[in-house]
């Protein structure tokens, strides 16, 4: 990976960087339908990207979660962004288009797809779950510890270029220090054990419904419409819903909201990486109600 310092190429900041550059082939492929190549982008094209005035280039900024924690950004041109949005919106690509609210939103909606196909790419890597989230269109905060450049390129198409950025905080978590010797243990006498309070018993009765299978659906979100303006829709029609793009969607059991996440793609398939959860009891209960 083409960095400014010598922390790009610690093995694990290494790893981590690959393992985001191929979830992102792989989105690419999805979307496309056409294979996207990953590879380094030279140090010059790189540094050519990070001088791109303000006016030209875009930022897309994540904070890593759970067992990674530090923000990420990447840097690109105003140019690819568009071009990304327009390939997720089924759009040819046109450089000369203006990039409106509703390209900004398809970027963003890539990006978070990229984020989500890379956090299970991670888990070996860290040790455990790692989850992105969706900070938005800002750049990195403070000064970035690694550059590191990336690219994509398909077959009669203009290569995708972008500038990963990591922050000190995500590249310590990365490649930690050695961990100090550890202290003698104190010779200290041992208390008397007290009994443990049992857990809770549940209910037999509902040991008998833990097998039957239940059907789950995703809300992106709902609006109400007059039969008139049903009557209406035709092929092209839009129908604006009461949620933001950002929002996270609901998991629904019956009307029963059970969790919410975001929306990621899995070898082609969609499906929701769950980033809030009721109780297991508040779950049953609102089941019954």
């Amino acid at each position: 990976m083409s960095g400014t310092n010598s922390a790009a190429q610690e093995p694990k900041v290494q790893e981590y960087l690959k393992a985001w550059g191929a979830a992102i082939s792989r989105i690419l492929h999805d979307v496309a339908g056409t294979p996207h190549a990953f590879a380094d982008l030279s140090p010059e094209a790189t540094q050519a990207l990070l001088e791109l005035a303000d006016a030209d280039r875009v930022s897309v900024q994540f904070e890593a979660t759970q067992h990674l924690l530090g923000f990420q950004a990447f840097v690109l041109s105003k140019n690819d962004a568009l071009r990304l949005a327009q390939l997720l919106l089924g759009e040819p690509e046109d450089e000369n288009a203006e990039m409106k609210g509703g390209h900004r939103d398809a970027a963003g909606e890539l990006f978070r797809q990229f984020a989500g196909a890379a956090a299970p790419a991670l888990k070996e890597l860290t040790g455990g779950e790692v989850l992105f989230r969706w900070v938005g269109f800002d750049p990195l905060p403070g000064q970035p510890e690694v550059h590191a450049g990336m690219q994509w390129t398909c077959a009669g198409k203009t290569p995708f270029r972008m500038v990963a950025q990591l922050n000190p905080a995500l590249v310590a978590a990365l490649s930690p220090a050695p961990a100090a010797a550890p202290a003698p243990p104190l010779e200290l006498p041992i208390p008397a054990r007290s009994q443990a309070p049992a857990p809770p018993r549940r209910d037999p009765k509902l040991d008998l419904l833990m097998e039957v299978e239940l059907e789950v659906s995703l809300r992106f979100g709902e609006r109400q419409m007059a039969l008139r303006e049903i009557l209406d829709l035709s092929a092209g029609s839009v129908v604006e819903l009461d949620q933001n793009v950002q929002d996270p969607v609901e998991l629904l059991v019956g009307e029963k909201v059970v969790a919410r996440g975001q929306v990621v793609v899995v070898d082609g398939n969609y499906g929701l990486r769950v980033v809030e959860i009721i109780s297991p009891m508040e779950r049953i209960e609102s089941l019954k109600s």
